[in-house]
């Protein structure tokens, strides 16, 4: 599959990035390893 955008990470940062550029049209992809949350959320 083809996407505009691929987001590195799922924290609050890449989530919200993902989130805003969905907005804008583009496809849009979130790459995570293990779950998403960043780890200050997950495991902080």
């Amino acid at each position: 599959m083809d996407y505009d955008l691929i987001v590195i990470g799922g924290g609050t940062a890449g989530t919200n990035a993902a989130k805003a550029a969905v907005k804008l049209g583009t496809r849009t992809a979130i790459v995570e390893e293990e779950s998403f949350a960043g780890t200050c959320l997950a495991r902080g």
